[in-house]
């Protein structure tokens, strides 16, 4: 089927969902999230990966829950939050062996914010010494500086998970690099509140304009980076 928009429905299950999270009040209402939400996402990923084939050919798209689809459940085993579920759908194309560990374009999706989303959010320990042997080559920091300056044109943000209090052993603290040594991670993203728009076909259209607005960073990090 053809994408025509987030469900409405989907949003009105979400909202009720951050008030009743628990198992039996999901039970009971989970033909929302089988019928109307994860359906109308894995058509989102679908198409956005179509459409993205000129610029990112290497783009994964698995079409379930646990592939493109992130899991509603929480991971309540270390957290004192034991709330079972999360209240947000998210999904994930990502273009590399590790879904984790590669550059990918991010959907996400809650009562109150739509997140467009490029890259990495956190790097493994090897990816991180790399990204900070690659800040010190002058041709490739050039290049990273060009794709997040195309990035920020687009409306894409940087958002760091986390980051060192000071620059990296190795970088001068007035260096050109030394911002970027601090950080852990790489991603972009566009935040929007939920509007009439999704649930039409403009929010593939605007998924589209992020993804195209990272591509260049995109393609730093699966050249560069994550080679």
């Amino acid at each position: 089927m053809a994408f025509e928009g987030f469900p409405q429905g989907g949003l009105v299950f979400l909202r009720d969902l951050a008030e009743h999270n628990d198992r039996e009040w999901f039970e009971a209402h989970r033909f929302a999230w089988d019928s109307q939400i994860v359906p109308a996402m894995l058509e989102w990923c679908g198409a956005l990966a179509d459409r993205l084939r000129d610029l990112m050919p290497g783009l994964v798209f698995v079409p379930r829950v646990g592939g493109s689809l992130y899991r509603l459940n929480r991971d309540i085993r270390f957290s004192r939050d034991k709330r079972p579920y999360k209240t947000h759908v998210a999904a994930l194309l990502w273009d590399g062996a590790e879904k984790q560990d590669s550059p990918g374009v991010y959907l996400h999706v809650a009562p109150a914010e739509v997140i467009f989303g490029g890259g990495i959010y956190a790097f493994e320990e090897a990816r991180l010494d790399r990204w900070r042997k690659l800040l010190h080559n002058a041709a490739s920091a050039e290049r990273l500086q060009i794709a997040l300056a195309a990035a920020k044109r687009g409306g894409l943000k940087l958002e760091i998970s986390e980051k060192l209090q000071r620059p990296a052993r190795g970088f001068d603290p007035e260096g050109p690099g030394a911002e970027l040594s601090r950080y852990k991670g790489l991603a972009v993203v566009k935040r929007s509140r939920p509007a009439a728009w999704l649930h039409t076909r403009e929010a593939l259209d605007r998924a589209e304009a992020m993804a195209r607005a990272y591509a260049a960073l995109h393609a730093w990090m699966r050249d560069e980076l994550c080679p």
